[in-house]
């Protein structure tokens, strides 16, 4: 007994996903195995037959109806074409002149029409059609006056008979179901006569009453030698005149969420019959109560295997909540638990690394916050430096105005006020007119700087004061004019246009009238930030534009540098209008 057990437990998996992949490998195996070999052996097989052997045979008894319904009228539409008596008194009373024998002969067909109808109780309107003229004589009943062949769902054409599938009456006041044929009657003198004949179509309910089940919700359809469907019980899904697609070959055919069954006729046209998919499988219900008693074994079983799991899980994870606890109360060095199955060591092994690192992240956490405050220490001493140095220019100011120094008043104020605008905290985004403004101060600055003349033109279109750009982009890009130019030998000009583009955008222009670029600086310009240009201005230039244009507009926007040697360069910005609101958000 030992033996065996010992045995058993060698053969038992250690792994957690081993122990669970055999325990709900059974529980799900079994009921499968007991519905498959139930459903073969004896629900499944016997009732799909039998209830394909019903449905086939009823078809079948309909399609041979049909025919003999079709066979019925087109034996009456001999009688009375050209070949039978009546019609050959058609061909007489056509061509007659005479008024008295014309009225004889009136009278003999009408009597002969009579006896056919009385003959042939089935037999519903008939008369004699003249298609050029749209003619009808010798009516048994009042034709509809929106008559015409051509409207009716023809089934198939023999031997210049043409069978119409179950339609509407033409005949005036009444909406039966009806089956037609049209027989072409050859006269010596005309080619367009035809004999119309109906019967009524109460073929299904005539099968019904036979012993058909109606629980079935089937659907009936006529289609033609091509497949297009004359006749439909179900238009919204098999729409009349559409083409009826399914494989012909299959053991099941299937259409549009149907089961198809049909029989084709000696004629050529098929009758079918629709059954849809959940219809068709409700009779089985039977199979279903099988399959409840087997969900009720296979539930008894699962909670019986949920408990082993249950039991497989919860003691190691009681103790893993412990060692949690633990961490909680802020003790790193008590051992932690060991198991039995791997995937639990394993996963304490991780968590004893996550348990160290989370003890080094605690005391790393608390030597930056003792780094922090020392921080905001040094912060407050680094704001102390941009106040002195507005305090000490308008010191310089004060004392050029008292000393009568226009030149370095005119220094001091505008370097004051560009310093407070390229080092202010309005944000990253200024308005045009301040960024005009800003431009300005500092061509008064380099006015005095270079010692050559140059002029600068601004014009912006006053709509477009309060668009917002990213701040400090025009300065750098006048800046590039101004080293780039080279207009030593000859008057600087330099213009700044701004401009709408459309409703939604605008477009920022920088153009000198200088040297020109070659494309290699232009594209050195762009790359990176040279030390030739940290040593103008405050140390950006185009390279930094480029830069703000690809992280914040990410593509709409666009940058574009144009230069033609010995004639200037052109520096285009085309930007979407973001307008400044009152209450500083945008629009």
């Amino acid at each position: 007994m030992k033996r065996s057990t010992a045995s058993i437990a060698r053969l038992w998996p250690k792994t957690l996903r081993n122990r669970l992949f055999v325990i709900l490998g059974l529980n799900a195996l079994i009921p499968l195995l007991l519905v498959i070999f139930i459903s073969y052996k004896s629900v499944y097989p016997l009732l799909d037959q039998r209830i394909r052997t019903g449905i086939q045979s009823n078809l079948n008894l309909y399609q041979l109806s049909l025919e003999n319904t079709l066979v019925s009228l087109n034996n009456v539409s001999q009688i009375l074409a050209f070949d039978g008596r009546i019609g050959k008194k058609l061909s007489l009373f056509l061509s007659e002149k005479d008024l008295y024998t014309k009225t004889q002969i009136n009278n003999d067909i009408l009597q002969d029409l009579n006896i056919i109808s009385s003959t042939n109780p089935t037999l519903g309107l008939f008369f004699y059609y003249f298609k050029d003229n749209q003619n009808i004589l010798y009516q048994n009943f009042s034709v509809n006056k929106q008559f015409a062949l051509e409207k009716l769902p023809r089934l198939v054409e023999l031997n210049g008979i043409t069978y119409y599938g179950p339609h509407r009456t033409n005949r005036e006041f009444s909406d039966v179901q009806v089956l037609s044929v049209a027989r072409k009657i050859v006269l010596p003198d005309r080619e367009d006569v035809y004999v119309y004949l109906e019967t009524g179509y109460n073929i299904w309910n005539k099968i019904y009453q036979t012993g058909r089940k109606q629980n079935m919700n089937d659907f009936h359809l006529i289609v033609d030698q091509q497949n297009r469907i004359t006749y439909s019980e179900n238009p919204a899904d098999f729409p009349i005149g559409t083409v009826l697609k399914y494989d012909p070959t299959g053991s099941k055919k299937e259409s549009n969420g149907y089961y198809v069954f049909d029989t084709q006729s000696n004629q050529g046209w098929k009758a079918i019959d629709l059954i849809s998919k959940a219809t068709y499988h409700k009779e089985i219900k039977n199979w279903f109560e099988q399959l409840v008693v087997i969900l009720f074994l296979s539930l008894l079983l699962g909670s019986l295997f949920a408990w082993l799991i249950w039991r497989m899980v919860y003691v190691p994870l009681k103790k893993v909540n412990r060692d949690m606890r633990l961490i909680e109360h802020s003790d790193f060095d008590t051992p932690l638990s060991e198991f039995a199955i791997v995937e639990f060591d394993s996963m304490m092994k991780h968590f004893d690394v996550m348990r160290h690192r989370v003890k080094e992240l605690l005391e790393e956490n608390a030597a930056k916050e003792k780094r922090r405050a020392d921080f905001e220490v040094e912060k407050l001493l680094y704001q102390i430096n941009p106040h002195f140095i507005h305090n000490t220019l308008d010191t310089i100011q004060w004392l050029a105005r008292l000393k009568g120094q226009e030149d370095i008043d005119t220094v001091a104020t505008s370097l004051n006020k560009l310093l407070y605008y390229n080092l202010g905290k309005k944000g990253p985004h200024s308005t045009i007119a301040e960024e005009l403004e800003a431009l300005r101060d500092y061509l008064a600055l380099q006015k005095i700087r270079y010692d050559f003349d140059f002029s600068v033109n601004i014009h912006a279109t006053e709509e477009l004061h309060c668009c917002l750009v990213p701040r400090f982009i025009l300065q750098p890009l006048v800046e590039n004019s101004l080293y780039h130019g080279h207009f030593d030998d000859k008057n600087g000009l330099i213009d700044v246009t701004v401009e709408p583009d459309g409703a939604d955008y605008m477009i920022i222009q920088i153009r000198d009238n200088g040297r020109g670029m070659t494309p290699e600086t232009i594209a050195r310009l762009l790359e990176k930030q040279s030390d030739e240009q940290n040593r103008i201005g405050l140390g950006i230039g185009v390279y930094y534009v480029k830069r703000v244009f690809d992280s914040q507009y990410d593509g709409h926007a666009d940058f574009s540098i144009t230069s033609t040697i010995g004639e200037g360069t052109c520096i285009s910005l085309r930007i979407p209008r973001t307008y400044a609101m009152k209450d500083g958000d945008t629009l």
